[in-house]
């Protein structure tokens, strides 16, 4: 068995009308977890099929305990607080509609 990882992928539906503005909320929310947790966050969209209207990030950790940490930190910074709750107040994600998922490499 390989290095084990955990992924943390988080997937929010946005208005058509604000696309663009979430792709650019998903960049500045991913640079700034850099800056804080020193995590690289993938910002996607699909390509075709089902939803267009969807951004998500995914980050990888080395273990679950670094996973947990890294969310402790940035549950405790009011600025990353800040900048989450700009996209729900902005409009720029649609409230209710954010899905997180958790996966192990096996």
């Amino acid at each position: 068995m390989g290095d084990i990882m955990i992924t943390f992928i988080r997937t929010a539906n946005c208005p058509a009308d604000k696309f663009g503005a979430a792709i650019a909320f998903a960049h500045e929310i991913a640079g700034y977890v850099k800056t804080k947790v020193g995590v690289e966050i993938k910002v996607q969209v699909p390509p075709t099929g089902g939803n267009p209207w969807r951004v998500r990030w995914v980050s990888q950790y080395e273990n679950l305990a670094a996973y947990e940490q890294a969310g402790q930190k940035l549950m405790s910074d009011p600025k990353y607080m800040e900048l989450a709750g700009k996209a729900s107040a902005q409009g720029i994600t649609m409230a209710g509609t954010s899905f997180d998922e958790v996966w192990l490499d096996v």
